[in-house]
């Protein structure tokens, strides 16, 4: 498992969001994450930004080292300003190689996308998932992670990447994402629970899913906090509070600063969207796999 922040809202500095927090992402979660049965996520990171100064498409900055021990990452976190900020440490699921086309965050066009968890029986679908792709989404596949075949799935159902995509649009393929892999999931007859947490934005909205396949144990924790503004004094970080619609907006993984309070968990098999208006909503995933009895599709065994 993996650990993520999703920023939205006025700019920040990036270095608020990643190494000044008490549990920050880079200096704490990399090394010692509290809410996982890894606690050590040291098999890369990713960092992904939006400046709409420039253009509509994202930034990214990979690497396969441990992201405390990456003096460019540090640096750089000292001069990345953005409105939306996607940050990503990463557990390598077995088998996966530790390379940095496979570290996240991924992106195609004005969306980037990043994921925590494991997709169950990916080896087994991964040649008809490909197979389903049209050429946009199959070429934006560099790496060999179950995630990014999940963006490629995601990106299938988008028209236009390099062009103007809607919240609409982002919130229609996720769904279609699910349903995709609901129908490969049933024809490979794939047994093993997924645990999927994801965050996508096109620059001015953000979704971010909590989901797993198994209806007996909660999903991957995820969490989101929102306010006028996100800032940091000092050693303190800390959301402004406000009593109207929010203008910042974090997802993450664990909470990284010490007002716990602050922090909302994310309802299990829930997609939260956030949109352009900065309006908060919430639409429930559900896929058929989690109530099918395998034994009756299981093939004899004579």
């Amino acid at each position: 498992m993996c650990r993520f922040i999703a920023y939205i809202g006025p700019p920040v500095l990036a270095d608020d969001l990643l190494y000044k927090p008490q549990f920050s992402l880079i200096t704490a979660q990399s090394m010692n994450a509290g809410e996982m049965s890894v606690s050590v996520n040291g098999d890369g990171f990713g960092i992904g930004w939006f400046d709409p100064r420039l253009d509509n498409e994202p930034c990214v900055f990979r690497s396969i080292k441990p992201g405390w021990s990456d003096q460019n990452l540090k640096l750089l976190a000292k001069k990345i300003y953005s409105p939306c900020i996607f940050a990503h440490v990463r557990a390598a699921s077995p088998g996966i190689t530790v390379e940095e086309v496979n570290s996240h965050p991924f992106w195609c066009g004005k969306l980037m996308f990043m994921h925590n968890g494991m997709l169950s029986g990916f080896k087994q679908m991964r040649r008809r998932m490909l197979r389903l792709l049209n050429d946009t989404a199959y070429d934006a596949i560099q790496g060999s992670t179950d995630s990014e075949h999940l963006f490629g799935l995601f990106l299938n159902h988008i028209e236009d990447p390099h062009g103007h995509v809607s919240c609409e649009e982002m919130v229609h393929a996720m769904q279609q994402m699910f349903k995709d892999l609901n129908s490969l999931m049933v024809e490979h007859e794939i047994k093993q629970h997924s645990y999927l947490n994801f965050a996508v934005s096109n620059g001015t909205s953000l979704i971010a899913v909590r989901y797993t396949t198994n209806p007996n144990v909660q999903p991957s924790s995820l969490y989101y906090m929102h306010g006028k503004e996100y800032h940091c004094n000092d050693d303190v970080c800390m959301m402004e509070p406000t009593y109207s619609k929010p203008s910042a907006i974090v997802v993450a993984s664990e909470p990284f600063t010490t007002r716990r309070s602050d922090w909302m968990k994310i309802e299990r098999n829930s997609m939260m969207v956030v949109d352009e208006t900065m309006r908060i909503h919430f639409h429930h995933i559900e896929m058929e796999i989690e109530k099918m009895d395998f034994e009756s599709i299981a093939p004899e065994i004579g």
